[in-house]
């Protein structure tokens, strides 16, 4: 029996999970968050209504860090060093910022400073790209790994979002390029 994977087309978090089960066989189901019927119907695969989802025969596996985790063991992967958990650590304190960010937008809020919710989000984007570029200029991106899947996930949808220019944070957009003729990351970009 083959696995499904619930997710959205353009998120971050289930577009890596796309990306780190390139030539798995397994089924994609895309799940439409914003349809009121549809979330419902996905509540009865998912209790917690978050996306990623995998279904592994009776194996219910949420969250794409749990899935990760539970696809490496079942392809009997090395555990990822400190090192690469980290900087998949940053990506995603941005992806979560960016997902505030750009649910207070959709949710007719004020996107300010001055709110403490959006304040924090606004600091932790560029001090954490920062970071992240420093790694990159070291190469830190320069294999094929969770953390390089997880990095392209992010730039794609936020460019694809509108929601971040990331001209100052040159060395990973060089470090994405490098990857971008892989026909996984096209077959998966967001849409």
């Amino acid at each position: 029996m083959s696995m499904t994977l619930y997710g959205s087309l353009p998120s971050p978090y289930v577009r890596r999970i796309r990306m780190l089960m390139d030539g798995m066989d397994y089924h994609f189901e895309a799940v439409d968050i914003y349809n009121d019927a549809k979330r419902a119907e996905y509540a009865a695969v998912s209790p917690i209504k978050k996306l990623p989802v995998l279904v592994d025969g009776d194996q219910t596996v949420f969250d794409s860090h749990v899935i990760c985790e539970y696809l490496r063991r079942k392809q009997q992967l090395p555990e990822q060093p400190i090192c690469e958990q980290n900087l998949i650590a940053a990506i995603d304190g941005v992806n979560d910022s960016l997902i505030v960010l750009f649910m207070g937008k959709r949710s007719g809020l004020e996107v300010s400073p001055e709110t403490l919710l959006f304040k924090l989000q606004l600091e932790r984007i560029p001090d954490t790209l920062a970071w992240l570029n420093t790694q990159a200029e070291q190469g830190a991106f320069d294999e094929w790994h969770m953390a390089t899947i997880a990095l392209l996930a992010l730039l794609d949808w936020a460019e694809f979002r509108n929601l971040y220019d990331f001209s100052e944070y040159p060395a990973l957009l060089a470090a994405r390029d490098s990857h971008q003729t892989r026909e996984i990351g096209k077959n998966t970009y967001p849409e």
